[in-house]
Order: structure tokens, then sequence, then C-alpha cells
């Protein structure tokens, strides 16, 4: 009894009971568990810049399992690659990391401290017609690759192409710098690849990073971390020259709806069906034209050579058994699909990186895309200076 009367009467309050200043001179003072209670109070409250203050003051001094929370805090308040910044230079000034900040370090794509583990090339076919390099920038991009790739695997249309994919690029996010806006065309900093492409091996990117909307372009396809495999199929099917059968932009849609190329999947007009059939190789019963609004804003009625939905309108849509067939056809010459080098050449032209353009070209005339070999032709034409 005589104990507990000391105990009543002469300890200390706990620390949560503290005054709010006596709490702070201690935390200031280096006392993790003053400033773990102010970043939790300053969280409830609203105060995230404050938070993030205590909280970095807590792990400063020793009490590293509240990095999640100082993380995700910086997250929620900045985005994802803010707090992959905040992330990365925290690790910097540490000598050896534990185990949560491993897994911190793959979450937000610090890859330098995450142990890489050998993946073995996944091929769906004995022979590639088409190499994509995937490419991701955090273990959730990752996670979600290997997802859809399973998913192809399964597919009994796209796993017998002739299409192959090569183990995962792991780059970090604060490099890579994707996009994290909704309802917005992701973004990344595609040039940091550059050394990448250059090496050759593949002919497109297929970088699962960020999120927002998935996209095709210049031989790369962007997926969010997000993405379904209804959207990745739909992209893919960019590669081969498949065109939305929705509304395109005025600015895409004045470039397809008024090229003289033949799509796969779309007629600019009724008179183009015959040069449609001889391109292809098909009878005239093999093919049903339905109107679709691709072209609506620049004034011309599109058809599909389908009578049906495909997924080249709703993601969710079947792939018709006569697209099927046509990308067949199109991986039959695959020295047509424009290669991820042409792209880069070109951005190390806008560099006037002269001998990363001839490379990158070399590349791509290599794998037998026409312009490329053009382009390389032209300038051995040029007379050099005496």
């Amino acid at each position: 009894m005589f104990g507990l009367f000391i105990c009543l009467f002469g300890c200390e309050p706990a620390l949560e009971h503290w005054p709010e200043q006596q709490l702070m001179d201690e935390a200031q003072q280096g006392n993790g568990a003053a400033a773990l209670i102010l970043a939790k109070k300053r969280e409830l409250q609203g105060d995230s810049h404050a938070a993030l203050n205590w909280y970095q003051k807590a792990v400063d001094a020793g009490l590293t399992n509240q990095l999640a929370a100082l993380i995700a805090l910086k997250q929620k308040q900045d985005g994802f690659l803010a707090a992959a910044g905040y992330l990365e230079r925290h690790l910097q000034q540490q000598q050896g990391l534990n185990a949560a900040e491993t897994d911190l370090a793959a979450d937000y794509g610090i890859w330098q401290y995450v142990h890489n583990s050998v993946q073995s090339p996944i091929h769906t076919n004995s022979s590639c017609s088409l190499t994509l390099q995937p490419v991701v920038q955090s273990r959730a991009g990752s996670r979600q690759l290997h997802l859809l790739q399973q998913q192809w695997q399964q597919d009994p249309q796209l796993s017998s192409l002739s299409v192959c994919f090569l183990p995962e690029k792991r780059v970090n996010s604060t490099d890579l710098q994707c996009s994290y806006q909704s309802g917005q065309r992701i973004q990344c900093q595609y040039p940091v690849l550059m050394s990448d492409v250059a090496e050759g091996g593949f002919s497109q990117l297929l970088v699962v990073a960020g999120e927002g909307n998935a996209n095709y372009n210049n031989g790369i396809v962007q997926l969010a971390e997000s993405s379904s495999f209804a959207v990745f199929r739909h992209e893919f099917a960019h590669i081969l020259g498949f065109i939305d059968e929705y509304s395109l932009s005025v600015q895409v849609a004045d470039a397809e709806c008024n090229s003289d190329k033949i799509r796969p999947n779309l007629l600019t007009n009724k008179n183009q069906l015959d040069v449609f059939l001889q391109r292809w190789q098909l009878q005239p019963d093999e093919v049903q034209l339905m109107p679709v609004d691709s072209c609506n804003k620049v004034g011309l009625q599109a058809y599909a050579p389908v009578n049906n939905l495909s997924f080249m309108r709703s993601h969710e849509a079947e792939v018709p058994g006569l697209y099927f067939e046509l990308m067949q056809k199109v991986l039959a010459q695959p020295e047509l699909i424009m290669p991820v080098q042409y792209f880069y050449a070109y951005l190390a032209r806008q560099q006037q990186d002269w001998q990363s353009w001839r490379l990158l070209m070399e590349h791509a005339a290599q794998q037998g895309y026409p312009d490329a070999k053009h382009s390389l032709q032209e300038v051995s034409a040029i007379p050099t200076a005496p």
C-alpha cells in the first residue's frame, strides 16, 4: 500500500498529459516520444506542415518506425513524387537500412536500396515479331505489370501473338517522374530512358508508372499503376496501328482522318473499301462497315470493318475475330511498325546529339523500319566538307 501511495503522489504524469510547451521543449531536446505526440496532435488538427516537422524530429531521435507515417503524410500533402524525393534524401543519410526502410524504398521506387531479383524473360511465342521492354518506377507498378503479363498469358488471342516481354527495367521514381493527375494523360521524363533504348534489343517501351489516363505515343505504351488488362489490351493495339473508334481530339483526328494510311480498323470513307480489302488481303464478305465516331470532330464519317462493338471503342468489349486476324497480319510485317528508337533519334536530334541520333537511327533501320533507312540514306548522300 505504501508503494502505491508513493506512485500516486510522486510519479510524473504521462507524456500525453504534459503541457504543450513542455512537450515542445522536450521534443526540441531530442525526446522522440514527445515529438511523436506533437506530430499526431498536429496531424489531427490538419496542420500537415507542423506534423511533418515533428515526425521528422521523432525519426531523428531514433523512432525510425515512424518513417512510414512521415512519408505517407508527405504524400498526402504534396504528392507521390515529393514523398519519394523526401524519402530519397532521408535514405542517403543512413549508414544502413532496416527492413521497414527497404520496404519504403521499394514502395516509392528508390531502387538502389532494394535487392534487384533477376527475372526471366517472358516469351509468349517461340519467335518475336515484336519485343516490349517493360519499365516500372515503384513496387506498385511492378506488381501490376506482373498481373498484366499473367493475364496476357491466359488470354487465348493475345498469348498466341508473336509478342515477347523482356524482364522489367526499374527506374527511380525521382528520375522517371511520372505524373499522378486523375483525368489527364500520364506523362513521364522519357529522355532518362535514352541509354536503355540505345542499347536496343526491343522495339517498344511498356511503362507502368504514375496515375491518370493511359496512352500510346511514338513507341511508348504508357499505363497507370492501376490500369486494367482491358486498358492494356486497347493500348497495345495502338502499337499495331489500330485507331480509337470513339471521337478523337481535333488534333489527332485531323492527322489520322486525312491520312492516306490504311489502318487495320478504320476507313475514313466508304470509297476506301476496295483499297482496304486489297491492303489486308480480305474478301468483301469478311467486312461489314459500321459508322464510328472517330473522325466526327473534323466533319468526316469514319467506318469500322465490323458491325459490333469492339475493344477499340469500349475497353471492356471483345476483340472481334477479324481484328485478331488483322493483328496477326500486322505482326507478319513488323518492319512497318515504328520502333521506339526512331522516336528517340528525334529526341537526340533536338539536342543536336548526332552520335546518339545515328546509333538510334541505325537500330531502327536494323529492324527494317523504312523511314529510318531513308533518313540514313539521306545523311550519307549529303556531301562532306573538304
